[in-house]
């Protein structure tokens, strides 16, 4: 049986240098402050089933989805809007820091994402789900994504915990979100899923990226706005 370790501050875990291999958690990657435009963004400008064709329940029945995409199309509008800059400015942060932990000569970010989750107010107490989103690998269906990193952006809500699998290089892994909060991996060993999400909205930005050289062009267009010396790998 797996083991939970819930990891409430940087010191309750320490990761083996086998497993830092394959996973990066940092704790105040930005203040709560900085977290704050990117969810008043997300409130102004994200569509419920966003990424999904408008569809509210992808991952489950029991929870509304809602998102608002960085994918370098409608720059010249979008980069108008109050933390969308400041956002874009995050994810290079991100994208540095991934490429530095992970020791890679590359890396392009292919998607970013914020979104939001919240519970169905009148779905059955009963349900017994345990999962917001069922475990899964982040390269099933794309396989030219190779990192994710996570985000996240408040911890007002009940439940909505990231989980990680135990594998051959670190144990089972729940990680507790916090504002300012990364947590970063390698997908192609690291199946993971999040806790049923119970009460509140939980916000997080997820970005997706690639060592895959073809996908220099989405990098370029979505970091555009911030200026030719932010699209380098």
């Amino acid at each position: 049986m797996e083991q939970t370790q819930s990891i409430s501050s940087q010191s309750d875990i320490i990761f083996t240098e086998q497993e830092s291999k394959y996973r990066l958690l940092e704790n105040e990657f930005i203040t709560p402050a900085e977290c704050l435009p990117l969810i008043e963004l997300i409130e102004a400008h994200g569509k419920v089933g966003d990424g999904y064709g408008g569809y509210a329940h992808p991952h489950t029945a029991s929870e509304v989805f809602g998102g608002y995409s960085f994918n370098g199309l409608q720059n010249a509008t979008r980069q108008k809007y109050p933390g969308h800059m400041e956002a874009l400015a995050v994810m290079r942060k991100a994208h540095r820091r991934l490429k530095s932990h992970f020791g890679l000569p590359f890396l392009w970010l292919d998607y970013g994402h914020l979104v939001f989750r919240q519970p169905v107010d009148d779905y059955p107490e009963a349900e017994p789900e345990e999962f917001s989103h069922p475990w899964h690998f982040d390269d099933q269906s794309l396989k030219h994504r190779t990192h994710t990193a996570i985000l996240y952006l408040n911890d007002e809500f009940e439940g909505g915990l990231t989980r990680f699998k135990e594998t051959d290089f670190g144990p089972y892994r729940e990680i507790q979100p916090q504002p300012g909060r990364l947590a970063a991996f390698d997908v192609a060993h690291n199946a993971h899923g999040v806790s049923k999400l119970r009460s509140g909205k939980r916000y997080v930005l997820n970005m997706w990226f690639s060592t895959h050289t073809r996908l220099f062009n989405n990098h370029r267009k979505i970091f555009a706005p911030l200026g030719l010396r932010y699209l380098l790998p």
